[in-house]
């Protein structure tokens, strides 16, 4: 589970370089996946502080809806902070 939150938020702080649309693409479903899955473990043991960001950071990447900001300017801070909310629930004890 770590190694995969690892990757997860290696790929959110590579968005901050000028990809393909593609790659990002790629990563809203990445990371509304691995937002629904830590939203799921984290409701066995109720309504944490986890389960209420990881549901924003869900609804803000969900790729079936998508939130335009047309500007890469506003995403980067974006990603930066999903970026260190997966680093920190991967460094949270288990």
């Amino acid at each position: 589970m770590k190694g995969i939150l690892l990757i997860v938020a290696i790929a959110l702080l590579l968005a901050l370089a000028p990809l393909p649309i593609g790659y990002y693409t790629f990563l809203r479903i990445l990371v509304t996946i691995s937002s629904i899955f830590i939203i799921a473990k984290e409701l066995k043991t109720g309504i944490t502080i986890w389960f209420i960001l990881f549901g924003i950071t869900a609804i803000i990447f969900n790729p079936i809806i998508p939130i335009y900001l047309y500007q890469k300017s506003l995403w980067m801070p974006i990603d930066m902070l999903a970026a260190i909310l997966f680093l920190s629930y991967s460094f949270k004890k288990q």
